[in-house]
């Protein structure tokens, strides 16, 4: 409960933020962790999550109440066509009239009952709605941790479509000066026209790279914005770099570890569990249904109208029911129950085994993503040098354009490359907490 009312807090803030920076025509400015509380505080998935725990909360709170003895009121007014007045010997052929119910009669009942042998099966029904609820608080916090992972992914792709775009410019911007001075070498005999048409399309293509990766960068914010309940093209929010998912140098624990560590804390797992409890409980309260139902009784009635009830008078006692033939209707549902038992031990066993793949498969692309980066930074330095020697080449008369472009284009790769890998990683730490159900 606390947790939901600081998400609702920080909700409110962000939204009293927003409001007026709108209203003063200023450019709202999000950070990730904002981004993340904007989306778990009104994502619908998450209030229709939240809606059917209060539902279920409200249901075993119903059932705990018939735990307890209820009281109920009656009052019954009746009026006859006439009173009832017999007519009864008093002698040899006489009669005298005999007041039994007058025309009006009015009953007013309080009574009482409490079940006895029924508290079996309430209380079985009451824990098992009680483990219900728990479960469905479970199932808010696992759509909480998946919302939280697919907003960082997208956060992270929206800058990562950034860095890939400024690189390619960057490169395109070095083709064109590459282009210029190349245009001056034709006039001079230098170079030939052909030469000079490779310096263009390596400029086109650099140019076609940065397009591409602004028409990643739109979808990816798009996709991001409708996740916050935004407009999808909504100009008017500006992202903060998210340096602390890119600079997290958190160290992974060992495979035996993680493992242990996503089974006792992903919320998937406790669901599951406390839908297996709960399913024990509906059996054991199914069972107890076949019990007869014993309900000790009272009640006070106030009569009026009934000349052969006394005005005032009570009473006290036991009442026993048992429903000995339903056609097995009971014991039918009884089985259902047992079934259902058995398949939530089942989906158990079969949770567990998918989220040890899941850990298993997550870390070993987090390790394939460290390693990459540390590939990259290697590329970059050999691409770095393999350009320096190709242009001195270039300017000695020894190497060709072609070989020049060559090298530019394994540099600009390769520092795209480096950029995905940086990325690539950040967005696998994203992916790892999540298996592990780290908040």
């Amino acid at each position: 409960m606390r947790r939901f009312f600081t998400l609702l807090l920080g909700y409110c803030v962000l939204t009293l933020r927003f409001s007026a920076s709108a209203s003063a025509g200023e450019s709202r400015v999000i950070t990730v962790d904002e981004a993340v509380a904007l989306a778990i505080g009104q994502n619908a998935a998450l209030q229709a999550a939240r809606a059917r725990l209060e539902s279920g909360q409200a249901m075993a709170s119903s059932t705990a109440r018939h735990l307890a003895p209820a009281i109920h009121l009656s009052d019954e007014f009746l009026h006859y066509n006439a009173a009832f007045v017999p007519l009864i010997p008093a002698g040899p052929g006489q009669t005298v009239p005999f007041p039994v119910r007058k025309q009006d009669t009015n009953m007013f009942t309080v009574a009482a009952d409490q079940p006895l042998l029924g508290l079996l099966r309430l209380s079985a029904d009451y824990q098992s709605q009680q483990e219900s609820t728990e479960a469905g608080a479970a199932q808010v916090a696992s759509a909480e941790l998946s919302l939280r992972q697919a907003v960082e992914t997208l956060y992270l792709r929206v800058f990562e479509a950034k860095a890939l775009e400024d690189t390619a410019l960057a490169s395109e911007r070095e083709l064109n000066d590459r282009l210029e001075v190349a245009r001056v070498q034709l006039a001079t005999g230098v170079l030939t026209e052909a030469d000079v048409l490779r310096v263009q399309v390596a400029a086109a293509n650099a140019r076609q790279q940065a397009i591409q990766a602004h028409s990643q960068e739109l979808v990816s914010r798009a996709s991001l914005l409708a996740l916050l309940g935004l407009p999808a093209d909504d100009t008017g929010v500006t992202l903060v770099e998210p340096s602390s998912l890119l600079a997290s140098g958190e160290k992974a624990p060992e495979a035996a570890a993680a493992q242990d560590q996503a089974l006792s804390r992903r919320p998937e797992i406790m669901q599951t569990r406390l839908t297996l409890q709960a399913g024990e409980h509906q059996q054991r309260a199914r069972r107890y249904a076949l019990l007869p139902e014993i309900d000790l009784e009272g009640a006070y009635m106030r009569s009026y109208g009934q000349i052969i009830l006394p005005t005032n008078f009570a009473f006290i006692g036991l009442s026993a029911k048992w429903a000995i033939w339903e056609w097995g209707a009971s014991y039918a549902a009884y089985r259902a129950s047992q079934a259902l038992a058995r398949a939530a031990a089942f989906d158990l066993e079969n949770q567990k085994q998918q989220i040890r793949a899941e850990v298993t498969s997550t870390m070993a692309q987090l390790d394939a993503a460290a390693s990459a980066i540390s590939v990259a930074k290697q590329a970059i330095d050999s691409a770095q040098e393999a350009y320096r020697v190709t242009d001195a080449q270039l300017q000695a008369g020894t190497a060709t354009t072609t070989d020049l472009l060559e090298a530019q284009s394994a540099l600009t790769q390769a520092r795209l490359n480096y950029l995905r890998a940086q990325y690539e990683l950040a967005i696998s730490r994203v992916n790892l907490r999540r298996a592990l159900g780290q908040q």
